[in-house]
């Protein structure tokens, strides 16, 4: 029979190369979030310009609606993440950068969504 695994040492390289692929799998992760928000964005703009006239009222306002959650998504797995690795020795995208980003999405998509869609 095999002895069971031992246990990796914090200083181990493959450790700090693990966290590092974390990292940037959360950055990926991050920057789909706000790809999907930006599609749904250009989804509703594109059916609110060419199909008014047999479009319902709702389904553009829906996806306004789903845009804006999924800009906050971004913000709400961000922070989780940071959470989880706030032991890890790690340079990360600032904070201030993640939530500036998002909000700043978060605004001109409302904004959108105001001026074109309950207009």
């Amino acid at each position: 029979m095999s002895e069971p695994a031992k246990p990796v040492p914090p200083d181990d390289p493959r450790v700090r190369l693990a966290e590092d692929r974390t990292v940037l799998a959360a950055e990926r992760t991050f920057v789909a979030w706000l790809r999907t928000g930006l599609a749904f964005l250009g989804v509703g703009l594109a059916a609110q310009r060419f199909l008014r006239e047999v479009l319902a009222v709702w389904p553009p306002k829906v996806l306004s609606l789903t845009l804006i959650a999924s800009f906050s998504g971004a913000v709400w797995r961000d922070r989780a993440i940071r959470a989880r690795l706030a032991h890890a020795e790690i340079p990360m995208m600032p904070r201030i950068l993640t939530i500036g980003i998002a909000a700043l999405l978060i605004a001109i998509s409302g904004l959108a969504a105001t001026a074109l869609l309950w207009a």
